[in-house]
């Protein structure tokens, strides 16, 4: 299946009609529809092996070797390499419709700012239906040969966006790649790239040393077994890059075991799979489109494990829930989750850009009519965009589902969430100046305070500022933030600070207080494993975190 290209547009956009550029269009076709998954991205070696017969064709459709029978490990190594060329832009904003994003176009334009428009994304289709609409037009300025220059030029764009840099492919990287095996039996050297095909479909290629979880506290190596093709080639650095090709629903049944334990409850497993087929569906195309492939194998689309971790009961979730899929206004919806909402979700325009999502707005995750009076009762209904408010709420330990603490008789591995729910770290100050001065790259002195400007609706920080004695940093977008104030990532952006000073009145030591693990948007994972425990099924489940939604089946 051929690669999805990214459109750079002139500075004069070119009207088109949408439904009518086959380019842009993803068909998928036949009973299980196949998806290209990223794995690895920036390796100078990637080693694997396969206990049957394989062939190693190359990226043009020549075959390099057939009939391969070898049980020895494989080494892969990019040979005579040239990086691909890029040109560094700020992402302002992004719309559904063109006409909003032109509209904004021009009035940068007029200010002096040379916008323009770059459409990402695929419509999907299934068999001839068109099933979702992935297209996303962005308002992008300038174009810089470096990330260190646009960078330099993000502050005037500040107030009104939450702008970042994002990288545009202009010409692919290219060179040679080296591939032997450890008893020299076979060696080639190969242009660009080539696909490891098992000549039996029950056949999975395991791939040494993947890494995952990068960043956060469960980074780690492993080796990983993954069935369908797999693709190494030249990456945009011109190291090494593999993702496999593989049908979708065998792609899901290593994708829920990751994300969420197996051993939880049959219908919450239910409500992971169909999420993750909707948001495999509503954001292909639009993920990576610098990329050969549809998503990756990381948080930052889906953790997918390949055939490792494969579960009996998430399987069986998977297979009960076929083609199954969240349908908003006759598209399939976008079904983003996280871990542990800590008793409100996100509003989806909060953490990520526009367009916003009618079904993906914060809620209290209680069932319906449930107050908070007993909360804050002279100040009910809460305003968790309040630091009064918010204050309270971290504070406080109502009865909400992911709240396990407040419903009893659970199964053990639900009860294992709970210190995600609320949580407590401290930092002394020069420990803290440490972390903010390697993830930021920024000399900000000594600390002095960590000022919250803006909360979501779920008392999760959108923008903060960092003060110290020799200069001030303003920190936007909830993941950013998370980043900014730990080693690894914070388990959320919701939390409050107490500061512990010396008796000259000098911080010591910074005490967060915060709530919930993740961004906090669409399906609260262990809210749904409780509401499942309590024998609400997979529709009420989805129905609760996702209003306005139904389940169809599109295959």
């Amino acid at each position: 299946m051929g690669r999805v290209k990214l459109r750079v547009d002139t500075e004069e956009p070119v009207i088109r009609h949408r439904r009518a550029d086959k380019a842009h269009r993803r068909d998928l076709a036949g009973p299980d529809p196949i998806v290209r998954i990223g794995i690895m991205e920036e390796y100078d070696r990637i080693e694997f092996s396969v206990d049957d017969i394989f062939d190693i064709i190359a990226l043009n459709g020549n075959v390099v070797a057939s009939g391969i029978r070898s049980d020895a490990q494989w080494y892969v190594a990019p040979y005579e390499t040239e990086e691909a060329r890029a040109i560094y832009s700020i992402l302002t904003t992004a719309f559904a419709d063109r006409d909003s994003a032109d509209e904004l176009r021009k009035r940068l334009a007029s200010e002096g700012h040379p916008a323009r428009i770059a459409e990402i994304g695929d419509e999907v289709c299934i068999d001839g239906r068109v099933v979702a609409d992935n297209v996303k037009y962005r308002v992008l300025i300038g174009r810089w040969p470096t990330e260190k220059e646009a960078k330099s030029a993000l502050e005037p764009f500040r107030d009104e966006f939450a702008p970042r840099v994002i990288r545009q492919i202009v010409r692919p990287a290219t060179g040679i790649i080296d591939v032997k095996d450890n008893n020299f039996d076979w060696s080639f050297q190969i242009q660009d790239g080539f696909r490891i095909v098992p000549r039996s479909h029950n056949c999975p290629v395991m791939l040494y040393d993947v890494r995952e979880g990068t960043g956060f506290h469960w980074e780690r190596e492993v080796d990983r077994q993954y069935p369908g093709i797999i693709e190494i080639r030249i990456d945009h650095r011109a190291l090494l890059m593999a993702y496999t090709e593989v049908p979708l629903e065998t792609y899901l049944k290593g994708v829920v075991p990751s994300e969420m334990p197996a051993s939880y409850p049959l219908e919450a497993l239910k409500a992971q799979a169909i999420a993750a087929r909707s948001e495999v569906l509503a954001k292909m195309g639009a993920k990576h489109p610098n990329d050969p492939f549809d998503l990756c194998a990381h948080v930052h689309c889906q953790a997918y494990s390949g055939c490792t971790h494969h579960d009996p009961r998430s399987s069986q979730a998977v297979e009960e829930t076929r083609g199954q899929v969240l349908i908003l206004h006759n598209m399939v919806a976008e079904a983003v989750y996280s871990s542990t909402c800590g008793g409100h979700s996100e509003d989806k325009v909060n953490v990520w850009n526009p367009p916003d999502a009618p079904h993906l707005k914060g809620k209290w995750d209680a069932p319906e009519g449930q107050t908070f009076s007993s909360i804050a009762s002279d100040t009910y209904p809460l305003d968790l965009t309040s630091e009064k408010h918010v204050a309270q709420w971290i504070a406080s330990k109502p009865k909400v589902w992911c709240n396990v603490e407040a419903h009893p008789d659970l199964p053990l591995i639900l009860t294992r969430a709970m210190d995600n729910f609320r949580w407590e770290v401290s930092f002394s100050r020069r420990e803290l100046e440490d972390i903010i001065k390697r993830k930021s790259g920024e000399d900000i002195g000594q600390l002095l305070d960590i000022i919250p400007i803006r909360r979501g609706i779920s008392g999760r920080l959108m923008e903060i500022e960092i003060q110290g004695t020799k200069k001030n940093l303003r920190i936007q977008r909830e993941l950013n933030i998370r980043a900014a104030l730990s080693q690894r990532y914070l388990k959320s952006a919701c939390f409050v600070l107490d500061i512990e000073y010396s008796a000259e009145s000098r911080p010591v030591n910074f005490i967060l207080k915060g709530a919930g693990w993740g961004h906090g948007v669409g399906m609260c994972q262990v809210g749904a494993g409780v509401m499942a425990a309590q024998g609400k099924k997979v529709e009420d489940i989805l129905k609760h975190y996702y209003p306005g939604t139904k389940i169809d089946k599109v295959y």
